[in-house]
């Protein structure tokens, strides 16, 4: 299973982090580009028949498995 971690807060240099399966992060400029990019790659895997978890953490600290990707696709 390959997993996508986006961060709430933007790093002290102002770019958005991802994390995939707990790599060193990927940088965007805006939260939204990190889970274009997730959204991406996680289609691409759907499509091969794997599987993938997008979580997303919220403002208020907690994770949650972001779905609703399904929706735009």
């Amino acid at each position: 299973m390959m997993t996508f971690d986006l961060f709430h807060a933007p790093a002290q240099d102002g770019l958005y982090a991802l994390s995939i399966n707990e790599s060193p992060p990927l940088l965007f400029a805006s939260r939204g580009a990190a889970l274009s990019y997730a959204v991406k790659l996680a289609t691409q895997r759907q499509q091969q028949g794997l599987d993938y978890a997008i979580n997303i953490e919220g403002g208020d600290g907690r994770w949650r498995l972001f779905e609703g990707w399904r929706l735009c696709a």
